[in-house]
């Protein structure tokens, strides 16, 4: 099973259980059972790592912020009869090559005839993958796909060399996030209110917690089609389970 290296070696620390191994048949990206050092500490192994917390007990980061969507992110008809939740990582490249390859189908013969609505949930595997989904839903609902697009499609471009994660790197990587957020509108400061947003991270480490203890989750992309975690990402496989659960 390939992973990228930075999610082999490095967690982002979420207030969730600890991260499953990898159990997923298709080529997947997972953890690998050690954690993001916090900022200006050296990396550890043990429990999973959760996003930076700086100034959390500020009241200015204890509500959430107007007009940065914190419900499910999807698209569809809601009256469809089949579910389809995407777990995914901004980060791995098996979840970049999903939403290139195998999404513009399941779109054209699912998404747009009103027979699926698919949501799409995030499960940050590292640091960059929390900055990166908080970015996304920083630019507002009516961007979220376009800049989840632009990201996965241009993942190598704002995604640092493999390596060992530190505050510098993360840093750096935060910085050209921010050049993405200001082409939708949303300059660093609104980013880095974003990052320091205590309702967002709990909305991301839920979702977390939420994929792993009822879907069985723990490498992505996952997908579950009516509640039923697929076998595989690939197009036949989901296509498969989704015809299958439609009613007759």
């Amino acid at each position: 099973m390939t992973q990228h290296p930075n999610l082999m070696s490095k967690l982002s620390r979420l207030p969730a259980a600890l991260l499953l191994a990898l159990g997923l048949t298709l080529a997947a990206c997972g953890d690998g059972g050690a954690k993001a050092p916090e900022p200006e500490k050296k990396a550890e192994a043990a429990e999973p790592a959760k996003p930076a917390t700086p100034a959390a007990d500020d009241p200015a980061n204890a509500n959430p912020i107007p007009g940065v969507p914190l419900d499910d992110m999807a698209e569809g008809s809601v009256d469809a009869p089949v579910t389809v939740i995407e777990f995914a990582s901004m980060t791995c490249p098996h979840c970049a090559h999903f939403q290139k390859e195998t999404y513009p189908l399941l779109k054209r013969d699912f998404v747009d005839t009103g027979k699926i609505r698919f949501i799409f949930r995030e499960f940050p595997l590292d640091s960059y993958a929390v900055d990166a989904s908080i970015l996304a839903r920083c630019t507002g609902a009516e961007n979220y796909f376009k800049v989840l697009t632009k990201l996965f499609a241009e993942q190598p471009q704002w995604m640092p060399a493999p390596g060992p994660i530190s505050e510098v790197s993360r840093k750096a990587t935060q910085g050209r996030l921010a050049n993405y957020g200001e082409d939708f509108g949303v300059d660093e400061t609104k980013y880095q209110a974003c990052l320091n947003n205590k309702p967002l991270k709990d909305h991301l480490a839920n979702r977390m917690d939420e994929a792993r203890n009822r879907y069985q989750v723990n490498g992505t992309p996952a997908i579950v089609v009516n509640g039923k975690l697929t076998s595989s990402p690939s197009y036949a496989e989901v296509a498969k389970a989704i015809n299958e659960a439609t009613p007759k």
